[in-house]
């Protein structure tokens, strides 16, 4: 499992950082796990949450679907 408090001072020293988590989606009614990487934007230490830039929006996700976070290293 992630450490919340590990990522939140590593944003605060504005590291740029990608987050690997599991996804619940629905695909013809049933639900499937499928594991997605995104840009991390923030934590919520209190409720567990971290927040990522999925397909240019925000989103949530919970800790316990957390599995790993890694710099982001800029293509080019």
């Amino acid at each position: 499992m992630v450490e919340l408090s590990e990522i939140a001072a590593r944003l605060g020293d504005e590291q740029k950082l990608k987050l690997k988590y599991r996804n619940l989606i629905t695909v013809n009614g049933r639900a499937k796990w499928v594991v997605r990487t995104d840009r991390l934007l923030d934590v919520d230490e209190e409720q567990g949450i971290l927040y990522v830039e999925r397909d240019g929006q925000p989103a949530w996700v919970k800790v316990e679907e957390a599995i790993r976070v890694t710099r982001h290293r800029a293509k080019g």
